[in-house]
């Protein structure tokens, strides 16, 4: 008799001893992944840069706005300045490469940017972009930069330029 309950007693601890084991020790394989892409990319298409023209300044102060768009018009938001019909006025246009069907965010300035003609600048506000914020790779993969030029009555004739950066990133 007293086999057959140290026998017991001895199952009973080892099942319990196993099954504690198995409750606080657990291993599940799982398997690594990644899926390389072809990086993103931007160009300046064309190297067409945000062109404001040719601006005969006024008696006050102006603004001159290009739209972001193929082919803005020319326009005088407010103030006495002429824009030249015969310069062109045009958007920055920029071309996106990358994975087919990965969506982009489109990052523009949102601060004054400055163009400079020695020691005289003017300033560009009001940045926007033809595709807001974003972008699918092969569904709009070229879009355009407008923005709004302060044109002071007191602007110094010259020419003007000066850079911003414009950003794509995948999301």
């Amino acid at each position: 008799m007293k086999k057959i309950i140290f026998s017991v007693i001895a199952f009973a601890t080892f099942v319990l001893t196993v099954s504690a084991d198995d409750v606080a020790n657990k291993t599940v394989m799982v398997q690594g992944k990644a899926r390389i892409i072809t990086p993103i990319t931007l160009a300046n298409t064309g190297s067409q840069a945000l062109d404001f023209g040719v601006i005969a300044r006024g008696t006050t102060d102006a603004t001159v706005v290009v739209a972001a768009s193929d082919a803005p018009s020319i326009n005088v938001a407010t103030g006495d300045a002429v824009v030249l019909t015969s310069a062109t006025q045009t958007a920055a246009k920029f071309t996106v490469g990358g994975e087919s069907g990965k969506t982009y965010a489109i990052t523009i300035p949102s601060t004054t940017q400055t163009i400079i003609s020695g020691a005289n600048t003017l300033n560009i506000t009001n940045f926007t972009c033809s595709n807001g914020a974003t972008g699918t790779i092969g569904t709009n993969d070229v879009f355009y930069v407008g923005g709004t030029l302060s044109v002071p009555a007191a602007a110094v004739a010259a020419s003007y330029t000066g850079n911003f950066n414009v950003t794509v990133n995948y999301n």
